[in-house]
């Protein structure tokens, strides 16, 4: 399983310096097979899990709702690690939902 994948609007590639992913593009709802087939593929290589949004344009609510679905189901004491930054809002997203309050999430900028 691969944590590569490509279409029109996004692109997910893997990171080189540490386990996880980078996305480019706009995550639509359709991408939400993908994007958890790559975090699939992360969590078998390791415990933490970063997730680069800082080159994405636009984020989808269920594409949000996967990654914070995929941070629940980390085994104690991993994480995964969402690094974005403030035009996708995601701090005030991840509030409004009480998902800020899931201690296997951090938000980075």
């Amino acid at each position: 399983m691969s944590t590569s994948f490509g279409d029109d609007l996004l692109v997910i590639q893997p990171l080189i310096s540490e386990p996880g992913i980078k996305l480019y593009g706009q995550v639509m709802g359709a991408h939400k097979i993908p994007l958890n087939l790559a975090l699939l593929a992360c969590r078998r290589q390791a415990k933490d899990i970063t997730v680069d949004l800082t080159h994405v344009d636009y984020l989808s609510q269920s594409a949000l709702e996967t990654l914070v679905g995929t941070a629940r189901t980390l085994p104690a004491p991993a994480h995964l690690t969402l690094r974005s930054h403030p035009d996708l809002h995601l701090a005030e997203r991840l509030t409004d939902h009480g998902w800020h309050q899931t201690q296997s999430l951090k938000l980075t900028a």
